[in-house]
């Protein structure tokens, strides 16, 4: 045992040397980047020109790829000195193929990712450190990004992933079919709360013969928002935001969490519910009520558009930032590339030039869209396949010409009012109970649809699901939990 100790702790020395000496060279070192092209080309004598390649996800490779790229390639060659390729991986590829550039050293120097994954590529040595660079490679987005968003990506006090500030923060709204707010003269926010829906949901479903909670087998899975995981991944561990104690606990047995159960269940029973929930891998686009996260004109925007009629809007809740919220949209730069300080000035450009952020966000200016005289954007097509929450922050983006307000200054004032978990910064280390965690996901999920569709009731669930865990070493994932969240404290 003390010899396996030994090979670790060795193992570990080494990635972290690694992840050093891979950051340490200078943008301006003669040899090619990780993920470029073998030939440097200089700017008219000026500057050398390095070549990045940037992997992340969307649609696949864009149409028009080759004439896009090269027209942001004129742009920033002139501007940083580089020239980009990137790599666009289709969505249903992506978990396969991106663990396989990480765990093979597949060359690149900028990759998307999200919290999913963020801690185990970090332990594995796969991305530079960037903390002591920012100042210097990325003044614009860290004068436009509050100081508490580099905060949410912190591990052990150190920065190695760049957050694409969007909406960081959670905020929920329950989502109504307005006809029937209409109809039936709902007062939403008398509504807010799990409890106080279920007669109103009864005389629903007899009045529409459907089903007002229409969900899918992951359930009304919302409820847990207000638990920060501390890097625990897991729905069943964490620590409620506002506790000022920071008392991690087993979530189920928590009182919000137990009698949302409850009431699952209740509507469950009174055929509330959909019968075919728990085995629902996607929902149905048209719902009664929803909770959804967003933003009040995604109303407008999204929601409404998407179900194919009018909807109102009720903010439930807090709007609360977390390292989760923060780590949904990261970049990261490989350890491997020879150019660090040449991807956080692109990250930086990509993110404050809006004529950069529009040519990622829209794609081709003449093609795939254009500025009207009022300086607004009009789409040409819908042909455009990047993701564009994945590239930058919104708050640079040009406005569409349908646009009758501004969406991106009302996300910007939610993240500027959200209330901060008391766990911001802090990342749970996993390391000495991660047999014992693993175990205890994996009783959870097996668990988790008939609990959350409300098939069980959780008077019995609960405490069955609790004896399962203590049996696979609940307990020592709980107690190393609590004892780091205290040293986190008392800082």
């Amino acid at each position: 045992m003390k010899l396996k100790k030994l090979l670790a702790a060795g193992l570990a020395a080494v990635l972290i040397l690694g992840t050093l000496a891979g950051c340490g060279n200078s943008s301006n070192n003669n040899q090619n980047s990780s993920g470029g092209s073998k030939n440097q080309v200089q700017d008219s004598g000026k500057q050398e020109i390095v070549n990045l390649k940037w992997i992340t996800i969307g649609n696949g490779m864009p149409s028009n790829y080759d004439s896009w790229i090269a027209n942001v390639n004129s742009y920033i060659g002139e501007k940083i000195g580089v020239n980009l390729e990137m790599v666009v991986i289709p969505w249903g590829d992506w978990d396969k193929r991106r663990n396989i550039i990480i765990n093979t050293n597949e060359p690149y120097d900028i990759i998307f990712g999200t919290g999913n994954n963020y801690i185990a590529d970090i332990n594995l040595g796969a991305y530079c450190d960037i903390t002591d660079m920012l100042d210097t490679y990325m003044p614009g987005l860290k004068a436009l990004m509050p100081e508490k968003y580099w905060t949410g990506v912190k591990v052990k006090d150190r920065i190695y992933g760049v957050p694409t500030y969007k909406d960081s923060s959670i905020s929920n709204y329950a989502v109504w079919d307005k006809k029937i707010v209409d109809d039936y003269n709902i007062n939403m926010a008398d509504y807010v709360e799990l409890e106080s829906l279920t007669g109103l949901f009864e005389q629903l479903k007899a009045d529409k013969n459907d089903y007002p909670v229409y969900i899918k087998n992951d359930g009304v899975y919302y409820i847990f928002d207000v638990y920060d995981q501390i890097g625990g991944g897991t729905q069943i561990l964490g620590v409620r935001y506002d506790d000022v104690d920071a008392r991690v606990c087993f979530t189920l047995e928590e009182p919000d969490i137990y009698s949302a159960l409850e009431t699952f269940h209740e509507w469950n029973k009174k055929g509330i519910i959909n019968p075919d929930a728990v085995t629902l891998t996607e929902a149905r686009i048209y719902n009664m009520w929803r909770v959804a996260q967003g933003w009040e004109s995604a109303g407008v925007t999204s929601w409404g558009p998407q179900m194919g009629m009018e909807v109102a809007v009720q903010k439930v809740g807090d709007t609360i930032l977390s390292n989760e919220t923060v780590r949904g949209s990261l970049n990261m730069v490989s350890t491997n590339s020879k150019y660090p300080e040449k991807c956080l000035q692109l990250l930086d450009l990509v993110n404050t030039d809006t004529k950069l952020r529009d040519m990622f966000y829209y794609g081709e200016e003449g093609v795939n869209f254009e500025y009207n005289p009022d300086g607004k954007v009009h789409k040409i097509n819908q042909d455009w396949a990047m993701a564009g929450y994945t590239q930058g922050t919104f708050f640079t983006i040009t406005q569409v010409e349908t646009d009758q307000f501004n969406q991106w200054e009302e996300i910007k004032a939610l993240n500027e009012q959200a209330v901060s978990s008391v766990m911001l910064g802090f990342t749970f280390d996993t390391t000495s109970v991660s047999d014992q965690l693993a175990n205890c996901r994996e009783i959870w999920m097996r668990y988790r649809s008939e609990v959350m569709t409300g098939i069980q009731d959780p008077a019995v669930a609960v405490p069955q699901i609790k004896e399962e865990l203590m049996r696979a070493g609940w307990q020592d994932v709980m107690e190393e939990a609590q004892k780091q969240v205290d040293e986190f404290m008392a800082k």
